[in-house]
Formats: C-alpha cells, sequence, structure tokens
C-alpha cells in the first residue's frame, strides 16, 4: 500500500484524487474487516463501533464463504455483538463491490426482520461512499428496485423472505439465514420442526449451483434441537460451526482460517469486556434459560436449567466429591405411585413413553425404575402391569393424551388405582412448579441405575432438551403429590 501511493504522489491533484480512490476501493475489496468498520458509519452513525478479535474471525470465516473455500457455516455467537450487520448486511453489499453478478437470498423468522435487513443493505448500496467507491461496478436497476428485493444492471439481485415461505421463483448463490426462530417458537415442537425441515429441504433447493452453492447460518443457540443442533446432527461433518461464548468456559484456542492468526482465551474471559461488563454478566447469567444458550451458546448450561445437577441427590451409592454414602432408601415408603408420559406412536421418529416408579416418605420423592422406550399403546399397557406387581403401587397417574385414553380404558376395566390426568398449564408451567422440590432436596434417584443419566441429563437440559418425555412424566407426578398433600389448594404453576 505505502509503495502505490507513493506511485501516484506525484500525479496531478485530480488524477491523484481518483488512483487514491481506486487504491482505497481495491483495499476494501479485499478486506472484509476494513469494509465492516466504514460501512458502520454509514448504518450506524451515532453509535460508535467497539471493535472485537471476534469480528475478525467472522469476517475470515465469511471470506472463506467469498472465496468458496466453505460452503456451509454456522456461526453462533452472543446477541447484540454485531452478527447481523457483518453477516447479513455487510457481507452482500461486499461481495458484490468485486461480483455484482451474485444473487443472495436472506432469510429471518419474521418477514418483517428480513425487509428490515434488506432496507438497511440497499441504504449501504446507495450511500454516497460506497458509490465514490464502485460506482462503476453497477447501479440498481430501476425497474427492480424495492424493499424486499432489489436487483442490478449486472444481474445480480437480493431477495429477504421468512423462514417458511413458499418456494420463490429465482434462486441464488449464497443463501444467508438470520435468527431462524425466536425464542418462544424455538420452544415450540411444531414451530421449531417447521424450521427446520424448511431449512434442511426447502432452502438448499434454491441454490443455483448445488455443487458450488453456499449457505450461512447465523443464530444464537435456543434449543438443542434448534437449527444449529439439528443440522449438525442430521448432516455431521458437513457444517463448519463456529460457537462464540460470551463467557469462556474453558481455555480457548481460536485459530483463524485465512489469516492463520491465534487468539487465547482463558476460562472466564469475556467477549467484549467494554460493553459486558461484570454486573451486566451478573445480570445476565440470573436468566437462567437465556444465559446458558443465547450467550453461552450451549441449549442448556453445564450446571442446569430450572434444575441445576448441583440440586439432584441421590441413593445407593457413595458420593464420589465426599467419598460419603449417599442416601439410604426407607425400610417402607408411605405410598408408591406410577406416573406415564405416553407417546403418539411408537415410530422411532416419535416422542419416547416415559414410566417412572416414585416411592414417598413424608417430603421426600425416590425414583426407584424408570422405563424410557418406543411403545404403543399395547406395549405401555403391559410394561405398566409389569412395573405395577413388582413395586406395588397405589395409583398409576397416566396423562390423558396421545396413547393415553387407550391405555387408561383398558388398564381401568381390572386394575386399581388409574387415574387420567389433564395437564394444566404448560410443560415449562409444569416444571416451574416442580422445580422447587428439586432445590430443596426432596427428589433422590439412584445412583448407579443405567437410567439415571439419561433421566438427569433431560431434566436438567429442560427445556431444551431433544426430548421432554421423562421430566414430564416428573412434573406430573410432582403436581399430583402436592394436590394429594393439600387437596382443598388447586395446583398452580409457581413462578421461580
Amino acid at each position: 500500500m505505502h509503495t502505490e501511493l507513493n506511485n501516484v504522489s506525484g500525479l496531478p491533484s485530480l488524477e491523484r484524487a481518483a488512483a487514491l480512490r481506486l487504491l482505497v476501493a481495491a483495499r476494501l475489496s479485499n478486506d472484509f474487516a476494513a469494509f465492516v468498520r466504514k460501512a458502520w458509519t454509514i448504518l450506524h452513525p451515532a453509535r460508535p463501533m467497539v471493535w472485537s478479535w471476534h469480528y475478525d474471525l467472522i469476517c475470515e470465516y465469511l471470506t472463506a464463504i467469498r472465496q468458496r473455500k466453505l460452503t456451509r457455516l454456522i456461526l453462533n455467537v452472543p446477541p447484540r455483538t454485531a452478527k447481523s450487520t457483518i453477516a447479513t448486511i455487510c457481507f452482500p453489499c461486499w461481495v458484490w463491490a468485486t461480483d455484482p453478478r451474485h444473487n443472495f437470498l436472506s432469510a429471518s423468522y419474521s418477514l418483517d426482520l428480513s425487509t428490515e435487513h434488506s432496507v438497511m443493505r440497499r441504504n449501504l448500496l446507495q450511500s454516497g461512499w460506497y458509490r465514490r467507491m464502485w460506482d462503476d461496478k453497477f447501479r440498481l436497476a430501476g425497474d427492480r428496485n424495492q424493499v424486499g428485493q432489489f436487483m442490478n444492471d449486472r444481474g445480480g439481485q437480493m431477495i429477504a423472505s421468512s423462514v417458511g415461505a413458499a418456494a420463490w421463483g429465482r434462486g441464488a448463490d449464497t443463501l444467508i439465514v438470520d435468527d431462524p426462530v425466536n425464542a418462544s417458537q424455538a420452544l415450540s415442537d411444531a414451530e421449531r420442526t417447521a424450521a427446520n425441515i424448511w431449512i434442511e429441504n426447502t432452502l438448499p433447493s434454491r441454490l443455483n449451483d448445488p455443487a458450488s452453492g453456499a449457505i450461512v447460518l447465523i443464530m444464537q443457540r435456543l434449543h438443542e434441537l434448534d437449527p444449529t443442533g439439528y443440522l449438525l446432527e442430521q448432516e455431521p461433518g458437513v457444517w463448519t460451526h463456529v460457537r462464540i461464548p460470551l463467557e469462556a468456559e474453558e481455555d480457548e484456542t481460536w485459530t483463524f482460517p485465512i489469516s492463520g492468526r491465534v487468539v487465547h482465551r482463558r476460562a472466564g474471559d469475556i467477549l467484549m469486556p467494554e460493553r459486558f461488563t461484570p454486573d451486566t454478566v451478573e445480570q445476565l447469567k440470573g436468566r437462567r434459560l437465556s444465559w446458558s444458550g443465547q450467550y453461552e451458546q450451549r441449549p442448556a448450561p453445564l450446571g442446569g436449567n430450572l434444575i441445576k445437577r448441583s440440586e439432584v441427590r441421590y441413593y445407593g451409592g457413595i458420593d464420589p466429591r465426599t467419598g460419603q454414602p449417599d442416601e439410604k432408601l426407607p425400610d417402607h415408603f408411605d405410598r408408591k405411585l406410577i406416573s406415564v408420559d405416553c407417546s403418539f406412536k411408537d415410530a422411532a421418529t416419535s416422542d419416547y413413553v416415559a414410566i417412572g416408579v416414585i416411592g414417598v416418605k413424608d417430603r421426600r420423592r425416590y425414583v426407584l425404575n424408570l422405563v424410557n422406550a418406543h411403545l404403543d399403546a399395547a406395549a405401555t399397557e403391559a410394561e405398566i402391569r409389569r412395573q405395577r406387581d413388582v413395586h406395588r403401587v397405589c395409583a398409576v397417574l397416566i396423562e390423558d393424551k396421545a396413547n393415553g385414553p387407550a391405555v387408561v380404558q383398558r388398564l381401568k376395566v381390572n386394575v386399581p388405582g388409574v387415574i387420567a390426568i389433564n395437564p394444566q398449564g404448560g410443560k415449562v408451567a409444569r416444571m416451574f412448579a416442580a422445580a422447587p422440590e428439586w432445590q430443596s432436596g426432596d427428589w433422590y434417584v439412584d445412583r448407579n441405575a443405567a437410567w439415571t443419566e439419561p433421566f438427569v441429563e433431560q431434566i436438567t437440559m429442560f427445556p431444551n432438551a431433544a426430548h421432554d418425555d421423562q421430566a414430564d412424566m416428573m412434573s406430573q407426578a410432582s403436581a399430583w403429590l402436592l394436590q394429594a398433600s393439600y387437596p382443598t389448594v388447586a395446583w398452580w404453576p409457581v413462578r421461580l
């Protein structure tokens, strides 16, 4: 750059200005991070940009997309750290500076959000700075210059749409999906599944060239089977996954994909500490359900969500931390019951049936056995009968949904104590009600049983786990026992 500046220093002023403009334009065209720094002043003139090393990292990964060294990229980064400005707004505009024939399609969970991004892209392209730098490259086509779709005179276009929208008439060379689901959609099985199917099946069909076309997914983690989790599970080895937590959970080493630059983070280091001060981070950590997913890019925290691992009590073994014996099982129980969360069918793709046997002594609840499998109505009935015979329970609680009504009807013919449960409130509300019992140390699980770890993992990941049948089984029993203990008080969801 210095040599090139020296070469133009002796030119007449007008020629020197034109030559300098060409030099700056060439530099920005080949340095995406430098482009973003300048574009930020156009897009957000009232907000000074605080640059971070992870912006350089994201810019290099997107440069690798432009160079087609990568064609499938997932970026998981904390909110309010410029992900949309860099990847969804600036990146397509930067590519057009050298390749105005490139076609982009961007989608978000709502058309309003996608349209807002589209307006900002168009504003950047029409800014005086951008036109001065690359006015000779292209002009926006006057007959196709709308907020949600515009073209240039070289054949390139940018289209904004929403996740789940019907197929478009035109394809694209690069597809950008920014926040495919919001927090409420991620917790809805139906909406999350619909988004995943659309991203897996419909979205790739819009690539102009399936072999060289690129897809970029940018989001925070919201659920174990959100689009990030789903794609990594369904297409292992296909996607380059960049997960950047706000607070390093362990020592990290980041090697940049193009420059080879290396950044080290120690456990506890905060991303952008100028913006995320210690007080701010402590406040964010107080939000159990959002901290781990949205800020740490882990859909469940290491310690647990509504129920933490540290709140799980055990019986029948030795505590590995202290070397002390676990709680002993009571010599006898006040009552035993079976709680059942049924499935709609026994297909391998459906949820599991969860059949839990719970012993009650005073306020303490002991999970004595747990069966978790794909079972149809007949197999569910047979397993309930078997567990009832082994454990001699006084009540069988069966959710009155899915296969539940059929199981209840058949069992009631000759099995006493079968109770159809019509669940009140949603799954999360019921878990809110059950969580204080775990926090108080009232629930115990078998230290050495094969079913223990899957059960503990699911209840501590809820509501972000791939399945929730075991958690629903437990919260159903908790709610019924609360009613049985205080029969004059109606059950209601407790807010923590």
